[in-house]
């Protein structure tokens, strides 16, 4: 959960970051059968497209959020 102490501008790149990673997620399984039956793009480019944007998407995500949890100070 998250901690009271924790400043509401974490709070919120953390939740951008969670947000982005299941849109990654999203992407990754249904963006390549939208593309291919809704949009009738070739299957080939469409799978590559799914896969592709929704690994970068995902990366971006967990890159933010390490960055978040990197920038905390320490506490002793």
């Amino acid at each position: 959960m998250t901690d009271s102490q924790q400043p509401v501008l974490q709070r919120i790149i953390g939740g951008c970051s969670r947000l982005l990673l299941w849109v990654g997620a999203a992407i990754f399984f249904v963006g390549d059968a939208y593309l291919y039956e809704i949009k009738h793009v070739n299957f080939l480019v469409s799978a590559a497209v799914g896969i592709l944007g929704g690994s970068l998407v995902m990366l971006l995500a967990a890159g933010i959020a390490v960055a978040c949890k990197s920038a905390k100070p320490e506490r002793h």
